[in-house]
């Protein structure tokens, strides 16, 4: 009588007259159909799951005292959903495939040249990224770039589902946006 693991390789019972040849072929193919399963399937979708990258390169962009500027972007360096278009929004990346999403964003900020005040980079959605968007706020360098970076996880459940980023801050004089980036990878169904 053949047995059977809990991950579904068969086994004979000690009783049962021996064949090894059938019997450690039979372990082999279910051996590899478990690793077909559960290892390399997941591995493929992984590779080809939905996933972009909206980039901004070195360049200005004006960020006004006390305002949400919303970042715009000049090109993606990756877009395998069709999540940004830059024909059709400098500012949005669209997600198209419901899931779990790993949101990341950045932005460099100019030199201030002066000292005070506070920056924070934020990422929102249609859908709500969380009841409060997520961001970070640092403390403004007058003779460095201020990087900001945040990063979140998020599930849409509903698509399409539009995510952007903005930054505010509070220096006394407006600032100038460089170099920024937000990513969206589906991590999950």
């Amino acid at each position: 009588m053949t047995l059977n693991t809990p991950r579904g390789y068969t086994y004979p019972e000690y009783t049962d007259p021996a064949d090894f040849p059938a019997q450690i072929q039979d372990f082999a193919t279910d051996v590899d159909l478990d690793i077909t399963n559960n290892l390399e399937t997941p591995i493929t979708e992984a590779l080809d799951a939905p996933s972009v990258r909206a980039f901004k390169a070195a360049g200005g962009q004006a960020v006004a005292v006390n305002t949400n500027v919303t970042i715009t972007f000049t090109t993606e360096t990756y877009d395998n959903d069709n999540m940004f278009n830059v024909g059709v929004s400098t500012t949005n990346v669209v997600v198209n495939t419901p899931g779990i999403y790993f949101l990341s964003g950045s932005v460099n900020l100019a030199p201030t040249g002066a000292a005070g005040g506070a920056a924070a980079l934020i990422l929102a959605s249609t859908g709500g990224v969380v009841p409060n968007p997520v961001g970070v706020s640092h403390n403004l360098d007058n003779d460095k770039d201020t990087s900001l970076s945040c990063m979140t996880l998020h599930r849409v459940a509903v698509v399409p589902e539009t995510i952007t980023m903005f930054v505010r801050h509070n220096h006394a004089n407006p600032l100038t946006a460089a170099a920024a980036q937000l990513t969206a990878t589906r991590i999950s169904r």
